[in-house]
């Protein structure tokens, strides 16, 4: 599934004066691409999405499965948890949400060419588009939203992101100068 972007005329307006210079906007679309993935990178370190919005901490059940399961988590025939459980999973544990396995926080390339770039996940778990759920939630499973891409629901870049493209194809343009 991709994802649109919107609002970006004045990005799409300045690659094109920058086009008229150089011929090869390769190089310039493959840092803006690189610029997104840090920006990706960033949420996942932070667990806050692009837009300052902190993720929901992780499920019970998630807990209890990283801890083996339910009976695994609590003292032998004992109704408390084992010591240390809610300090590694609870709400302000040292447990990283989404990044158990890395699988999405380390799948992301950058393609680019002269004409367009592509920052993509390459992560799926168990056939299904991991990074979609994430970013979007999912009411049927249950999984609260944890954004992590800088692009909103209406397809608008983020602010800062989108100033810091800007700053780059300016840099650019100035050095065809």
């Amino acid at each position: 599934m991709s994802i649109k972007i919107t609002g970006i005329e004045d990005i799409q307006k300045s690659l094109l004066s920058l086009e008229k210079k150089t011929k090869n906007l390769k190089p310039t679309l493959r840092a803006i691409g690189e610029m997104v993935r840090s920006c990706i990178d960033e949420s996942f370190e932070n667990e806050i999405s692009p837009f300052g919005e902190k993720w929901k901490p992780i499920s019970s059940n998630t807990a209890f499965s990283y801890a083996g399961g339910k009976t695994k988590a609590f003292k032998k025939g004992a109704k408390s948890l084992k010591s240390g459980f809610l300090k590694r999973y609870g709400v302000y544990g040292d447990k990283r949400i989404l990044i158990e396995s890395s699988n999405l926080k380390d799948s992301w390339g950058v393609r680019a060419s002269n004409k367009s770039v592509v920052v993509e996940s390459y992560a799926k778990s168990r056939g299904f588009p991991y990074g979609l759920t994430h970013q979007f939630g999912s009411a049927k499973k249950g999984i609260p939203a944890r954004p992590f891409l800088p692009v909103d629901k209406n397809g608008n870049l983020e602010r800062n992101l989108k100033n810091d493209i800007l700053e780059k194809i300016e840099d650019d343009l100035l050095k065809g100068d």
